[in-house]
């Protein structure tokens, strides 16, 4: 608990001045508030006297209260924009750094959690810190005003009445209290539901073919309908124990009313209280019930925040793949790729892994060079280059950019020399162009769009579409086929210039023309200083200067392809499949 109020004030020091004016505007608020029935008080009473010589105050009194009223309307409209707005701002910025942080974060969190779970974090776990540093402060601070002034006013008019008007108060805050600590249980259940719910839903949705394809609607429809029937269950017991402690909370005020008929009646009857009085005592009561009702609210807002405090400390709190490394110099970046990129007995376990999915791994990458990298399905080869371009992380000593070890190195620096082109392509729901240029904003230096469109053999499709590069692509590239998805993700490594341009079988989806056509744009014509090929087709590393066969994880031959044709059995097999057909 500790730790969480820590948090909170962590978070609202930021914004101390406008969390201050609020403070400010609320005691006035409440000043106001309790001030109003002292004047009502005295107009009843004034009534009771009759006309003469009192008319006069009669009506100085209605301005007053006429008054007070607008100026209470002003300043609570201005408490709550100077609380509420930065909640929002805590909002924001609580959500650019849980981005930056998951941006930061290695596969292992990502094998581990779903996306569904990481968006119901973001999403509904933050809402529940906004609405505590917001509402939840807002009433806190009202609450402990108005139980200060109000008690005190009603004192001064009948001690007595006033311990009469406690007992229920008591009896109903023991009950709230007790059923709110039951429906903590059911809230940490109903957020776990929920994030299940939503990781099983964009799964679903995103493998929408696959689910068609299959004809699987019933497995699909049922395992939603069961996780949608468990936060079902769970929303109904949190609403079963709101159902018995809301009305207990709104209802206060009228039981405070009634207590303060039958024994203020009686007072006024035999002369303890004038009709004034009694007016004023009941128009305390039911400010008094505001800041209990309140109170209820509070608890559920806290006791809902801060099971979302701590998810969101847990990702914060988690160290990200670069944190601690400094960043490197613009004059060090642009000499990273000087001297090439040496790879000595590089080995890597994945986190989830029993053996290395790499072993024992050496080579060089030097500026002007082509190497291909080709192997059997599971070889080993996507977690090569995922090595190389800063995607996974292997120990210190095994991958060195120039003289700078990788592991020293933040995947931001690495990023500035590599670009990949990877086989499983992402596209943004978004126009052609803006997936092109898409990360570009940075690099401060960019090829030519045309250039790019036409180097990627994109132009003729291109041309076809009525919108031309405004053309939105839809869902993850919907709206265009698997080789249209390649070429557009090849123009976008192209589109900003880079040292060391990595392509994962990109030419897997492309007919022969097409292929013979990116052959010579891509790696005759030097789209990048040098080039990193994963392929299996022959046409393709033949262009290459040196080819890696990777066997299990390991280097089972390498050399130019002239050598590898007489030292491996692997790329005489495919040659020989390949040229037969």
């Amino acid at each position: 608990m500790l730790s969480k109020l820590k948090f909170i004030l962590h978070h609202t020091h930021r914004y101390r001045w406008w969390y201050t004016g609020g403070i400010l505007a609320l005691a006035l608020t409440v000043w106001v508030s309790v001030t109003i029935p002292v004047y009502i008080q005295k107009t009843i009473d004034l009534i009771s006297g009759g006309k003469d010589a009192n008319e006069a105050i009669f009506h100085q009194n209605i301005l007053i209260i006429a008054g007070l009223a607008i100026g209470l309307i002003l300043v609570r409209s201005l408490s709550r924009i100077l609380i509420f707005v930065p909640a929002r701002f805590i909002e924001r910025r609580l959500k650019g750094e849980m981005f930056r942080k998951l941006s930061s974060f290695g596969k292992d969190y990502f094998d581990e959690n779903s996306t569904g779970a990481v968006i119901s974090r973001i999403n509904n776990d933050i809402n529940g810190i906004r609405m505590i540093t917001g509402f939840g402060i807002l009433q806190i601070v009202n609450i402990i005003l108005s139980l200060s002034l109000t008690p005190y006013k009603m004192w001064q008019l009948s001690p007595a009445l006033t311990l009469y008007c406690i007992i229920p108060m008591v009896v109903i805050f023991i009950t709230v209290r007790v059923g709110m600590a039951v429906m903590v249980k059911y809230t940490h259940l109903r957020m776990g539901s929920l994030q299940r719910l939503s990781g099983k839903t964009i799964s679903f949705l995103s493998g929408n073919s696959v689910i068609k394809s299959f004809n699987i609607y019933g497995y699909a429809e049922g395992e939603i309908e069961q996780e949608n029937i468990k936060l079902f269950d769970e929303g109904m017991k949190i609403t079963w124990i709101r159902s018995y402690i809301m009305p207990l909370l709104s209802n206060l005020g009228q039981i405070l009313k009634i207590l303060v008929l039958l024994v203020g009646g009686l007072y006024v009857i035999d002369a303890k209280f004038t009709i004034g009085e009694l007016t004023a005592y009941i128009a305390y009561a039911a400010l008094l019930s505001q800041p209990i009702m309140g109170l209820g609210w509070v608890l559920t807002i806290f006791q809902q925040g801060m099971v979302g405090i701590d998810s969101v400390q847990t990702i914060l709190a988690r160290k990200g793949q670069d944190e601690g490394k400094k960043a490197v110099d613009e004059t060090e970046k642009i000499a990273l790729f000087k001297d090439g990129i040496r790879v000595e007995k590089l080995s890597y376990t994945f986190h989830n892994g029993n053996k290395p999915a790499l072993n024992d791994i050496s080579f060089t990458i030097k500026s002007g060079q082509v190497i291909g990298i080709t192997g059997q399905v599971g070889a080993g080869k996507t977690t090569l280059i995922n090595c190389l371009n800063g995607y996974l992380r292997p120990e210190k000593g095994m991958l060195y950019f120039g003289n700078k070890d990788a592991a020293d190195l933040r995947s931001e620096d690495i990023r500035t020399v590599t670009r990949t082109v990877s086989q499983e392509v992402f596209l943004f729901s978004d126009t052609i162009e803006n997936n092109v240029k898409f990360g570009s904003e940075k690099a401060g230096l960019q090829n030519d769009f045309e250039e790019v469109i036409f180097r990627s053999a994109f132009r003729e499709e291109l041309a076809r579409f009525t919108q031309k590069e405004k053309t939105l692509v839809g869902e993850k590239g919907i709206m265009l086929s698997g080789g249209q998805k390649q070429r557009l993700s090849l123009a976008r490594a192209l589109y900003t210039p880079c040292d060391l341009l990595i392509l994962d079988d990109v030419f897997s989806a492309v007919d022969t023309d097409t292929e013979r056509f990116l052959i010579k744009q891509v790696v005759e014509n030097n789209a990048a200083k040098s080039l990193v090929i994963i392929s299996n087709r022959i046409s393709v590393l033949e262009k290459t200067n040196h080819v890696i066969v990777l066997e299990d994880g390991h280097i089972a031959a390498q050399g130019s392809p002239k050598e590898l044709a007489k030292q491996s059995d692997f790329y005489r097999e495919i040659t020989k499949l390949q040229k037969e057909h």
